[in-house]
């Protein structure tokens, strides 16, 4: 599904990104941790196309389309992007618009443009706006405004907005960042059933490893903008952390004491 070859990308001569060879498969579940500056969401927004590599630095594909190629993005991008659903830290949401109006614009680019500018969309795809803020436990919220939503349920209303784009692939950045604990859990919960139940390819950034150990079967750590370990989440520990990161794992670890295994954490 997602297949990055020989990336690399660079801001004032500092490398952000080296040699970055990343092959997801449709389906997986990943998740990309490191610390601040590792190139966590570099990578993502080259991925989706928000920003180009370095000149002869490579290739980006996503379900067998070319993103980006040598330091240059597709012109037909837009288009591309349609089937990339992106969920930031920010929600990037519209405060005073209610929430469904928020989940239906999902469905702009197959909207005509004047009945996109004036909010009304397809029967099809207000019923799709309904089912898809069900999926995500918020229907009961369909008609308030969006800057009244906690922000869990904010996070929840994009992924919302994600299922009516009927995106194919969720980007999601830094997701859980900004959320009480609950709200984490809930927000990584509904990404997981997404990719359990339909089969969506979830990408998803992470500051701590013990989100990634209770929801992501496989693990990218990157330091420094390099890929320093892809592999299967239950043999990251403390003492690899350590190893890779230094003085750093401290900081990916939400907690003292030793970070439970996948099966502990499904149990939780």
């Amino acid at each position: 599904m997602i297949h990055v070859s020989n990336l690399n990308k660079s801001f004032g001569g500092v490398k952000a990104l080296s040699d970055i060879d990343l092959h997801i498969e449709r389906g997986e579940m990943v998740a990309l941790i490191g610390s601040s500056g590792s190139g966590k969401s570099t990578l993502m927004r080259h991925i989706c196309g928000l920003t180009a590599g370095d000149r002869e630095s490579g290739q980006i594909m996503v379900n067998g389309c070319l993103i980006q190629e040598q330091g240059r993005i597709n012109r037909n991008i837009r288009e591309l992007r349609t089937h990339i659903g992106v969920i930031f830290q920010q929600f990037n949401l519209v405060g005073r618009l209610s929430v469904a109006r928020n989940v239906c614009l999902g469905a702009l680019s197959r909207t005509p443009f004047l009945r996109g500018l004036f909010g009304h969309f397809a029967k099809e795809d207000l019923e799709l706006t309904h089912k898809a803020l069900e999926r995500v436990g918020i229907a009961d919220k369909a008609w308030q405004r969006t800057s009244t939503l906690s922000g869990g349920q904010q996070q929840r209303a994009a992924i919302a907005r994600a299922l009516v784009q009927r995106a194919e692939v969720m980007l999601a950045d830094e997701p859980i960042a900004s959320l009480d604990p609950e709200s984490a859990r809930v927000v990584m919960s509904t990404l997981q059933e997404l990719n359990r139940t339909d089969g969506i390819t979830v990408v998803v950034t992470l500051h701590q490893v013990d989100y990634a150990i209770q929801y992501c079967p496989r693990t990218v750590a990157l330091k420094k903008g390099r890929i320093v370990y892809d592999g299967p989440t239950a043999n990251l520990t403390r003492a690899m952390l350590k190893t890779l990161y230094g003085s750093e794992s401290d900081d990916l670890f939400g907690r003292k004491e030793e970070a439970p295994t996948i099966a502990q954490g499904a149990a939780a």
